[in-house]
């Protein structure tokens, strides 16, 4: 089971959400397993509803299946955790990878990712 926990943009609590796997989708969209949207990414921001949230985190031991933009899959991990933010997934300080265009960081050569899972096992 995957858990990822929501970090809001302002005061309230921190949301949780878990799914056997999550995977963000090239349109933004963070789906589980029946392919239900349950966030979306825009403006910077993950949105749940009609509340916006900074970031969010998943605990380990969790790996990733990535789908490159020229549709090579990859897998890495395990990760003891992991963070989406700014339009890219951290494992504590490092930068794994972009699932997003991020226009602030001109200097960034990192391809785009298509699609990146978030899963328990490979």
């Amino acid at each position: 089971m995957i858990f990822l926990s929501f970090r809001p943009l302002q005061s309230g609590s921190t949301v949780l959400v878990r799914a056997v796997y999550f995977r963000i989708c090239s349109d933004g969209t963070l789906r589980g397993p029946d392919n239900t949207i349950s966030a979306r990414y825009s403006d910077g921001l993950w949105h749940l509803g009609q509340a916006r949230h900074i970031s969010f985190e998943c605990a380990g031991p969790v790996y990733l299946r990535i789908t490159n933009s020229d549709g090579r899959r990859d897998y890495a991990g395990p990760y003891s955790s992991l963070t989406a933010a700014d339009g890219a997934i951290y494992a504590q300080e490092s930068l794994l990878g972009v699932h997003a265009v991020r226009s602030q960081l001109s200097g960034e050569t990192s391809d785009v990712w298509q699609e990146v899972s978030f899963v328990s096992s490979i």
